[in-house]
């Protein structure tokens, strides 16, 4: 058994993954806390908050920034390390999260890169010089960490580019457990609760409600595959919506089926526990995923393990994990037709479909496999301390350093 340590995760402890990272270092007997700025509760995990901007408005702050969060947030992990001493911190997410720890200066400091962090989407900025900003802040935060770690060979290349040689890059995909999500869960009680009958033809868009994931192409390719495939059904999970503007999208994709007239062929669910999930995926024939960016997805790798065929859009992001016709299929972003097409060229030819999930199976073993990605984290980790590795006192960290600060203080 390793050496226990005491880490120290800026995190949203809300989150699924956080909390299967999490829980996966407490099970392995390491003393775990997670600075979460969206509170949260996690099983043998100390959750110690972190200011966000409603907590700094509700204080009297007035307008609050973006750098005003960020020293906020600092100034709590600083006090927060003082107080009990890990042996490290990892930050989970670049944005804000990340650039607090980075702004914290503690060391050794891991970051890890989830996709929407790094590649900062231009419609959230009013204006470029806002954005320009923000990149430069990625990069300067990067560069003060011992390790980044990327989900995605994309996000390992974006990274490695941006931190200059000042920081090793690893890969380290977050995978599924195969104990959970497996092709021999039953899903009987599923499908009558769905009511869809053995002779569906069942597509499943595993992603969470928001434009980002492009929803709004799946619905819009209905109407062709209903033309060729009359017994086709769409599941449309995760519909109950914690924010008005997610809320304003369900709404308005469920406004688009009736007005194409697709609501009989779609399954909208609310909600679904992890526990759930693997009948999903079980019921599906084929799992649909379009999203304008991404990283490495764990929805990738649930499905490989439950032996469905993908589609999912041509991402760079996806170049080493599926490969169009041997492990998936690509389409474009955004263009319904392909997608129809492709959604009816995986129904009409099985051996296609059977040939694309055995294939995948490599990919699964090499890449997705939940614990054994923790595994590798986890000798990162004593790699690190056992080395007492620090900020190297070279003259390129010292200038990132006061370059990162003085952007910080001057925005």
């Amino acid at each position: 058994m390793p050496q226990s340590l005491t880490l120290c995760y800026i995190a949203d402890a809300t989150n699924i993954h956080v909390q299967r990272w999490l829980g996966y270092f407490v099970e392995r007997g390491h003393r775990v806390y997670c600075l979460s700025d969206k509170g949260g509760s996690i099983d043998g995990v100390t959750v110690i908050p972190l200011p966000n901007r409603d907590h700094l408005i509700a204080d009297g702050k007035g307008n609050v920034s973006k750098t005003a969060v960020m020293k906020a947030r600092a100034q709590k992990i600083r006090e927060v390390n003082r107080e009990i001493k890990p042996d490290l911190a990892h930050a989970i997410f670049l944005y804000q999260r990340g650039w607090s720890a980075a702004l914290a200066g503690f060391h050794p400091l891991i970051i890890t890169l989830l996709g929407s962090d790094i590649y900062l989407p231009r419609h959230n900025y009013r204006h470029v010089a806002q954005l320009w900003r923000d990149q430069l802040i990625n990069a300067l935060s990067m560069r003060q960490s011992e390790m980044i770690t990327a989900v995605s060979y994309d996000l390992n290349r974006s990274a490695s580019l941006m931190v200059m040689g000042l920081a090793p890059v690893e890969l380290i995909p977050i995978g599924t457990d195969p104990h959970l999500f497996h092709p021999q869960t039953d899903t009987s009680n599923l499908r009558e609760r769905l009511n869809i009958s053995e002779h569906s033809f069942v597509v499943l868009s595993p992603r969470q409600m928001t434009p980002h994931y492009n929803q709004i192409t799946i619905i819009e390719s209905i109407p062709k595959v209903l033309e060729e495939i009359p017994e086709a059904l769409f599941i449309m999970k995760d519909t109950f919506c914690n924010t008005a503007e997610r809320q304003q999208y369900v709404r308005s994709l469920k406004e688009l089926a009736e007005n194409l007239g697709v609501n009989h062929a779609i399954r909208w669910v609310e909600e679904v526990p992890m526990a759930e999930l693997p009948q999903y995926y079980c019921l599906a024939d084929v799992v649909v995923s379009v999203p304008s960016t991404d990283g490495m997805p764990v929805t990738i790798f649930e499905a490989m393990a439950c032996q469905k065929p993908l589609i999912v859009g041509d991402l760079s992001a996806y170049n080493e994990v599926i490969i169009h016709g041997q492990t998936g299929l690509r389409v474009p972003i955004r263009n319904p037709e392909v997608l129809a097409r492709s959604i009816i060229k995986i129904h009409k030819n099985p051996a296609l479909a059977g040939r694309l999930v055995e294939e995948s199976q490599v990919i699964l073993h090499q890449y997705g496999i939940f614990s054994e990605q923790m595994m590798r984290m986890e000798r990162y980790y004593q790699g690190l301390i056992s080395r007492k590795l620090s900020v190297p006192n070279c003259i390129r960290k010292k200038l990132n350093r006061w370059l990162f600060q003085l952007i910080v203080n001057i925005t």
